[in-house]
């Protein structure tokens, strides 16, 4: 309750702060113009997000989209706020706990959902080219549970 709470104050602020400048309140996305770049050092490469709302490395909440194409996958790891992510289209492989393992996965295709808590150890992995819509409160950050699994280890 708290969290949506949160959502609807920034979005009150952000609103207030849009009509002040003269501009149309709230904020409206065509697919087509969403704006994509390559996802962040703390992700493997290969995915795209495309920000929608808030900035996940700022205090508050955000929402944004992540495009992975087929065979892309995040290593068991956590956050410490809770997230959610909600599939637009192709196939996720989703599971919770330490270490991978097969028969803990859950396959969510368009339509699929899973909010994972805060600190709660998750993998996911891409059947399909895929986009999801993933929202949390900021600061976003991910520790992996298996620090091979870090690409930011790999750039050092």
């Amino acid at each position: 309750m708290r969290i949506l709470a949160a959502i609807v104050a920034s979005a009150a602020i952000s609103l207030a702060a849009s009509n002040a400048l003269g501009e149309a309140p709230g904020f409206v996305y065509s697919q087509d113009r969403l704006e994509w770049k390559a996802g962040p050092p703390e992700l493997p490469r290969g995915a795209e997000v495309a920000m929608l709302f808030g900035d996940p490395m700022g205090g508050g909440p955000y929402i944004l989209r992540m495009r992975a194409p087929k065979g892309y996958k995040i290593g068991p790891h956590k956050h410490n706020g809770m997230e959610t992510m909600t599939v637009l289209s192709g196939a996720v492989r989703y599971g919770q706990g330490n270490k991978l393992e097969a028969n803990a996965e859950k396959t969510l295709g368009a339509g699929g959902f899973a909010a994972t808590p805060a600190e709660v150890g998750h993998w996911v992995s891409f059947d399909d080219n895929t986009v999801i819509q993933v929202t949390g409160i900021g600061p976003w950050n991910i520790t992996y549970l298996d620090p091979r699994d870090d690409p930011r280890a790999a750039q050092r």
